[in-house]
């Protein structure tokens, strides 16, 4: 038996009528009878031997009536052998008198691919338009599922392409519809350059990839598209099918058969669909959202026969087999932007290509607008500026098509509100920021919504923008300016309440409640960022008190240096010097651990301004302070000055009016500063007399903070005195316990303790390791001095 696709195309070459090609196909294809295909057919079986007759007479079958099916079928086996072969003679007219009589049967399929016989003179009717990119970059998981979807051994009738605009839908349906158009043909696709370098005698066989890759006989491109975004700005699309008439006249044009736009409407619908049913047919419906009568088209197109993949691109997520778009990783939005630069004579250095990417969201038709405008002459930090524009040509493209029907609707007022927060965040959180009376119901009716227009990514029950789209949100919000603020007024308060639960702790401990204020990290800096900007003094310095332990324990020192900078100047101006005196002494403690000689001199000058403000403290403060002081004199090696601070402190630890549990926290910490007075010194054994008594006495409070550091110091002692088994065994206890607790310093300053032990064992290439780990770990804290202390051990001085 030979396939019914290879026999509907040898059909379709001798122009068979319908009628013709059901006898031909249930004869040939499915070895019935005539009296079998009569039945079926509801007609005589010498209907059936007539139509046979002028079968043969198409396929010029000559000689006794006897022997013409054999002869037929001896032509079929030959014209497939010729095809399997590929042979030079393939594109020859052949009759089939001219068939030799001993042809043997061969119906195979290469790669899953039916052989249609297909020749050079074969006509596929197609009108796709022209490609608006030279290369295409990226998207190769999705080009691949594309084509798997399309391959008629995948049941999937139709494909929806979603995402926001430019995103490139249509690029990536264009490139899919002309690999099939060239497999159509016979020609190797593009996209092997492998196989593009070979002349025409060395070229191998077909891969599988490539005799996969669906061939269709009809492939019909039709789109509802407004605008064109290019390098020039917006321009309109003037040829548009945005109604289902459109496309059955885009339909029937192809095809040529145009006389069935002149047919009444109730007509056309069949004669349409009987065209398609007759060849293998993609049909690409392109911007589904802005077709006029989209219900109609898509009853269209659901009722359409197997013989037709249909494809649609649209920004609303569909409920078909779905292809979703999102922008484009940075490895492959960074190659998009080198090709164009390339093409374009533009010149950009790796950093402002990184930038362009970050402002375009790697959203493809940004960049290569971008591009574009760069080739026109404009400014690279002016066209950033006009990426991001909510009145520009780049978010009128992507967004307000989708943004302005939601104009009134509780979904516009949730993608406002999810403009104020720079990372996902729940959706608990959106309803008590975004309604005045939170409802779970509108809430998650209107995030539905919104994704389904693909405007909001929503990962693990959070949500969030993209950064183009949050530019966008973000402009829609500044025109209501009730709303906003409204809208501003709950997000401060909701976030104040939040760090109060989860970072509002004694800084110098570890907190498991950290892990909440993790996740929202970045948008509580938004909140105190937003609040500074507006010179909200009484929101800003709520915030840090209650942040600023977690900021000091992850390592956020530039943070905390901007914060109090921006509060001691904003304390000052009030005259509010307890406030001044806190922050002062936190700004100070900062630059002391940094370490550098010009951290140390500010931190000197900030320190003693505090004291001179002590009286508007309590005792606890002034204890604080005065460690403090000590630190600083240890750093500037000035022992003696640290031990005078050090009598001091204990002075006032004797005095009244001070908590047992925090007089007994002031007494470790002595302990602990006046023991790395004597490690500086080169006294390791009271170092350690000292250490193991701070050790004892933090065990008893259960500082594990404390502990940990203490432990630290107890194995750089133990590596100075040469034990070095102790030593391995006190940072095997502690590094995983600053790592748990994600402490920044501590976790460096035990790579820096790791590094020194395994260059002392001789083991050259764990210490470098670990002290390019300490190196990278004490420069992200600007600890400069240590950082230099590793970088000389890598480079073994």
């Amino acid at each position: 038996m030979f396939s019914r696709d290879f026999l509907a195309q040898m059909a379709r070459d001798h122009e068979l009528s319908r009628e013709q090609e059901d006898v031909f196909l249930l004869r040939l294809a499915d070895g019935k009878s005539y009296q079998e295909i009569a039945s079926q057919l509801k007609t005589s079986p010498d209907a059936c031997l007539k139509r046979m007759g002028q079968i043969y007479n198409k396929f010029k079958v000559s000689g006794s009536s006897r022997g013409k099916e054999n002869r037929l079928r001896s032509f079929l086996i030959n014209q497939l052998q010729r095809v399997t072969e590929k042979s030079p003679e393939a594109t020859k007219p052949v009759l089939a008198d001219e068939v030799p009589q001993a042809a043997t049967d061969n119906s195979e399929a290469i790669g899953g691919q039916p052989l249609f016989g297909r020749t050079s003179s074969t006509r596929i009717y197609e009108n796709l338009p022209n490609r608006d990119c030279t290369a295409f970059i990226g998207r190769q998981t999705e080009i691949a599922r594309l084509l798997e979807l399309l391959s008629f051994d995948h049941s999937a009738h139709l494909i929806s392409v979603d995402g926001i605009g430019g995103v490139g839908k249509t690029t990536l349906v264009l490139e899919a519809a002309y690999r099939c158009l060239q497999a159509s043909r016979g020609v190797l696709t593009e996209h092997n350059s492998d196989l593009l370098s070979r002349t025409n005698d060395d070229k191998p066989s077909p891969t599988k990839a490539d005799l996969n890759v669906p061939i269709f006989e009809a492939i019909i491109f039709t789109s509802a598209k407004q605008h064109y975004l290019t390098a020039a700005g917006l321009l309109p699309r003037l040829k548009r099918e945005h109604t289902l008439r459109d496309i059955f006249r885009a339909i029937a044009n192809t095809l040529d058969r145009s006389e069935i736009t002149y047919m009444p409407a109730e007509e056309q619908l069949d004669l349409i669909r009987d065209s398609l049913v007759r060849r293998r047919s993609l049909l690409i419906v392109d911007n589904l959202e802005t077709i006029e009568d989209k219900q109609d088209v898509l009853g269209f197109v659901y009722d359409l026969p197997p013989t037709v993949k249909v494809i649609l691109t649209t920004r609303e997520q569909a409920l078909f087999v779905p292809i979703r778009l999102e922008s484009l990783p940075e490895a492959d939005g960074l190659c998009l932007i080198n090709h164009e630069a390339q093409e374009k004579g533009v010149t950009l250095s790796k950093e402002e290509a990184k930038a362009l990417y970050q402002k375009t969201s790697g959203v493809p038709a940004a960049i290569v607008y971008t591009i574009g405008q760069l080739a026109a002459g404009y400014l690279l930090q002016d066209v950033l500026v006009k990426v991001t524009n909510a009145k520009g040509d780049v978010a009128r493209f992507c967004f307000e098509s989708s943004v302005q029907r939601l104009k009134g609707l509780p979904s516009h007022r949730l993608l406002m509100t999810l403009a104020l927060f720079p990372k996902p965040v729940l959706r608990e959180t959106i309803a008590q920021i975004a309604l005045s009376v939170p409802d779970p119901i509108i809430t998650a009716d209107g995030l539905a919504q919104l994704q389904q227009l693909s405007l909001v990514r929503q990962w693990q029950g959070r949500y969030s923008l993209l950064p183009l789209t949050r530019e966008y949100a973000m402009a829609e919000l500044t025109i209501e300016p009730q709303i906003e603020q409204e809208v501003r007024s709950r997000w401060i308060n909701w976030y104040l309440r939040f760090s109060e639960e989860y970072g509002a702790k004694d800084w110098k401990e570890w907190h498991l409640e950290y892990t909440h204020l993790e996740l929202e990290w970045e948008n509580v800096q938004a909140v105190l960022e937003w609040c500074a900007a507006k010179e909200r003094y009484v929101n800003v310095l709520a915030l840090w008190r209650q942040i600023k332990g977690y900021a000091h324990v992850r390592g956020y020192w530039d943070d905390r240096l901007d914060w109090t900078d921006w509060l001691i100047q904003a304390a000052e101006q009030r005259t509010d010097w307890s406030t001044a005196a806190e922050v002062m002494y936190d700004r100070g403690w900062t630059l002391t651990l940094m370490g550098q000689p010009k951290c140390l001199d500010e931190a000197s000058i900030l320190l003693q301004r505090a004291w001179g403000l002590k009286d508007y403290k309590d005792l606890s403060f002034r204890l604080e302070l005065v460690t403090s002081m000590v630190v600083l004199c240890i750093r500037q090696q000035q022992f003696d000055q640290a031990h005078q601070w050090l009598s001091q402190k204990q002075t006032m630890l004797e005095q009244a009016g001070l908590e047992e549990g925090e007089r007994h926290r002031q007494w470790i910490h002595s302990l602990y500063y006046e023991a790395e007075i004597y490690f500086k010194a080169g006294d390791y054994a009271q170092a350690k007399t000292l250490y193991q008594q701070a050790l004892e006495q933090a065990i008893a409070a259960g500082w594990q903070r404390a502990i940990n550091a203490i432990q630290n110091w107890l194995a750089d002692v133990a590596i100075e005195q040469g034990n070095l088994e102790e030593a391995q065994h006190l940072l095997e206890q502690g590094l995983p316990v600053a790592e748990r607790n994600k402490d920044k310093r501590s976790i460096a300053f035990h790579h820096r303790s790791f590094a020194i032990l395994e260059q002392l064992r001789g083991h050259q290439s764990q210490a470098q390791r670990w002290a390019k780990e300490a190196a990278e770990g004490f420069e992200s804290l600007r600890m400069i001095p240590q950082a230099r202390e590793m970088r000389d051990l890598l480079r073994g001085q």
